[in-house]
């Protein structure tokens, strides 16, 4: 392989999602732990999750490409603050995919590992240009129930969420198979989620348990995440 690079081989190049309205499946949830987020110069914690969905349908144009060269379905993607408060943004695209509010006894615990195999309809536009910022990537605009409700299904990718709890078990000494799957699951993450995993607060805590005791801070697992609360004070950071 040679070397010498040029601009035509930029990742801006290579092939997208298109804009537009897809039918998708949930197929990866990843917990991305407690970490320090900055937005326009200001550092706070934040609890954060990712969620990934494969595109099986074009909807809105029906033209759009959905599967890549290799003949994987494309995908898109989304990073929230894990909160179900009202004005938090994933409880906002969650009842709308739902087309449904949550009840006071669902608030109380929400297992988002649920939402692995669900059906949605998606809308899709591209990220602006900022600063050295290109733009252009697909990102979600919004989520919304699916034509006939939401089903569970198979994907064609690998179903899997990886639990920043169970992860960490692994590092206190508690080895199971379960915390040996959040290991492989781990290693196949992309090197900016395992970055910011490696930065947590949770992850941190786990390494030191052996000098420190445990902090109940930022340890809620994705069965709990319905208790965690988003500071208004803060502004939403963009996706």
């Amino acid at each position: 392989m040679s070397l010498t690079i040029s601009s035509e081989g930029s990742a801006d190049n290579l092939p997208k999602l298109a804009k537009g309205v897809y039918l998708g499946t949930c197929y990866k949830i990843v917990d991305l732990g407690t970490s320090d987020q900055e937005y326009k110069g200001v550092v706070s914690k934040k609890t954060r999750l990712h969620i990934s969905f494969e595109i099986t349908k074009a909807v809105d144009p029906d033209s759009n490409e959905i599967v890549m060269e290799d003949g994987r379905p494309f995908a898109v993607s989304k990073t929230y603050t894990a909160s179900l408060f009202e004005a938090a943004t994933l409880r906002k695209d969650l009842e709308n995919w739902r087309d449904k509010s949550f009840s006071e006894e669902e608030l109380k615990g929400f297992d988002i590992a649920n939402l692995l195999g669900c059906t949605a309809k998606i809308e899709v536009t591209h990220t602006e240009a900022s600063g050295d910022f290109l733009g252009g990537n697909p990102k979600i605009n919004r989520l919304s129930s699916p034509p006939g409700g939401i089903e569970k299904i198979e994907t064609i990718n690998t179903m899997e969420a990886f639990d920043l709890s169970v992860y960490c078990e692994e590092w206190k000494g508690n080895s199971s198979e379960e915390t040996k799957k959040m290991c492989d699951i781990f290693e196949s993450l992309p090197a900016w989620q395992q970055e910011d995993i490696e930065r947590s607060y949770e992850l941190s805590a786990a390494k030191d348990s052996e000098q420190k005791p445990q902090s109940n801070e930022g340890s809620d697992s994705l069965s709990d995440l319905a208790d965690n609360k988003e500071d208004k004070s803060e502004p939403d950071i963009p996706f």
